[in-house]
């Protein structure tokens, strides 16, 4: 890299997070991890493994949200905070609080996690790595996304000295990020009949 070249790392300040298209406010601390687990082949004669195969793939996530209420927008004046729903950021107006009601978890749906880097442009533009174009949303372009999510378990954290935070936990069905598209095992083999 030349001295005059400036890196653009991604941090969590130029960073756009989506919960089935709706984008949350005051949403941080985004991590996820993909699993792979393999079982061993073994073979008569052998005492090591022939091979290690893949048997499972999964996709685990979670992410923070620092919680404001309606109370905090009418302490406030009376005046709301540009973009953000009235009634607080809470995880209803997403649809998440239906799968933590007993009442409708069976009926909810799925949702995807995309999180956007914010650009200084508004096109969309050719990536290499990934044989084709990264998605631009007004100005910012997704660099991860996780499919088919479903909330399995949140958490609240509230104290003296800091604020109201809620972590919520999903697993997803792909992982997918600007480097690469992950596609079903399937789709491959379906397609050869």
């Amino acid at each position: 890299m030349s001295a005059t070249m400036v890196p653009s790392f991604i941090t969590g300040a130029n960073a756009r997070i989506s919960v089935g298209g709706l984008t949350f406010a005051y949403a941080s601390d985004v991590s996820y991890n993909v699993s792979v687990d393999t079982i061993a082949v073994e073979t008569m004669g052998r005492f090591e493994a022939v091979s290690n195969e893949p048997v499972n793939y999964s996709v685990g996530s979670e992410f923070s949200i620092v919680r404001y209420t309606s109370l905090a927008i009418s302490a406030s004046g009376g005046t709301t905070i540009p973009g953000v729903d009235t009634d607080g950021n809470g995880l209803s107006p997403s649809g998440l609080a239906d799968q933590f009601n007993p009442n409708t978890m069976l009926t909810s749906g799925t949702w995807e996690l995309d999180v956007y880097q914010k650009a200084n442009h508004t096109t969309a533009v050719a990536n290499t790595k990934s044989q084709g174009v990264v998605t631009v949303v007004g100005d910012a372009e997704r660099f991860i996304r996780i499919t088919q999510c479903r909330a399995n378990r949140m958490s609240g954290n509230l104290n003296k000295r800091g604020i109201y935070m809620v972590r919520v936990s999903f697993v997803g069905i792909l992982m997918s990020d600007d480097s690469f598209d992950a596609s079903s095992s399937g789709d491959g083999d379906l397609s050869k009949t």
